[in-house]
C-alpha cells in the first residue's frame, strides 16, 4: 500500500486524487505545515515540504515525479503513453507544477514575511498580476480545446483544479477571477468522484468553480 504524506488542499492533493483515479489504497499522513516537522518525516524530505509519496519504501519528493511514476505504473488514461499526446499532457503538467505553483509561493511568502505594508503593496503589484496573465493564458487555451492538453482530461488539468483552489489563502488574490471557460473546465474536474472522494477525506471545501 502506497503511503502520502501530505497537507490538507495543497499540492499533495493531486496526488491523492490520483491515487483514487487509479484505484490504489492509500495511507494518508497529515503533514502541519505550520508546525516543527517531526524528525522521521525529515529523514524522508529533509525540506519538510510535501507531497511524499512512499511506495514499497521507496520514498519519491517531488509532486510531477509521483504524479508520472503513479500514472505510468497503472498506466491510467490521465497521462497518454507516447507521442505528442503525452507530450503536450506533460509540458501543460509542467505549467502547472514549475511556473503557476512557484507563482503561488511567492505571493505566499511575500504575504508573510514582508512586514512593510508600501513594500508589500509594491512587491504584490508585480506578482499578482503575473498570475492574472498566467490564467488569461490558460482561459485562452480553453477557448481552442476542452482541456489543457487536448480533447481529454489529463493529470495537467487535476493539478491546475487543486491550485485554483489557492486564492483564498492571501487577501491579495481576491481580485483574481477565472474565465467561463476556465470554471468550467474546473467544475467538471470537481465533479470526477476521485476527486469529491479527496476533498472529503482532506475535509476541503472547493471555492474556486462557484
Amino acid at each position: 500500500m502506497y503511503k502520502l504524506y501530505y497537507s490538507p488542499g495543497a499540492c499533495s492533493m493531486a496526488i491523492h486524487i490520483a491515487l483514487n483515479e487509479c484505484n490504489q489504497p492509500v495511507t494518508l499522513e497529515r503533514v502541519n505545515l505550520q508546525e516543527k516537522r517531526d524528525p522521521e518525516f525529515l529523514k524522508l524530505n529533509p525540506r519538510g515540504s510535501v507531497p511524499v509519496l512512499v511506495d514499497d519504501g521507496f520514498a519519491i519528493r517531488e509532486g510531477a515525479a509521483i504524479l508520472m511514476h503513479l500514472l505510468d505504473k497503472h498506466q491510467s488514461p490521465l497521462l497518454p503513453r507516447t507521442g505528442k499526446e503525452r507530450t503536450t499532457a506533460l509540458q501543460w503538467l509542467m505549467f502547472c507544477n514549475a511556473t503557476l505553483h512557484p507563482a503561488y509561493s511567492r505571493v505566499f511568502f511575500l504575504n508573510k514575511n514582508v512586514q512593510d505594508a508600501a513594500a508589500k503593496e509594491q512587491v504584490m503589484g508585480v506578482a499578482v498580476p503575473m498570475l492574472k496573465k498566467m490564467w488569461d493564458e490558460v482561459e485562452e487555451r480553453l477557448g481552442q480545446t476542452a482541456f489543457l492538453a487536448g480533447d481529454n482530461i489529463t493529470i495537467a488539468d487535476i493539478l491546475m483544479t487543486v491550485i485554483a483552489n489557492w486564492n483564498g489563502y492571501a487577501p491579495q488574490l481576491a481580485s483574481i477571477t477565472y474565465g467561463p471557460k476556465t470554471k468550467k473546465l474546473l467544475q467538471t474536474v470537481i465533479a470526477r468522484p476521485a476527486y469529491k472522494k479527496a476533498l472529503e477525506a482532506e475535509e476541503v471545501q472547493y471555492k474556486a468553480a462557484a
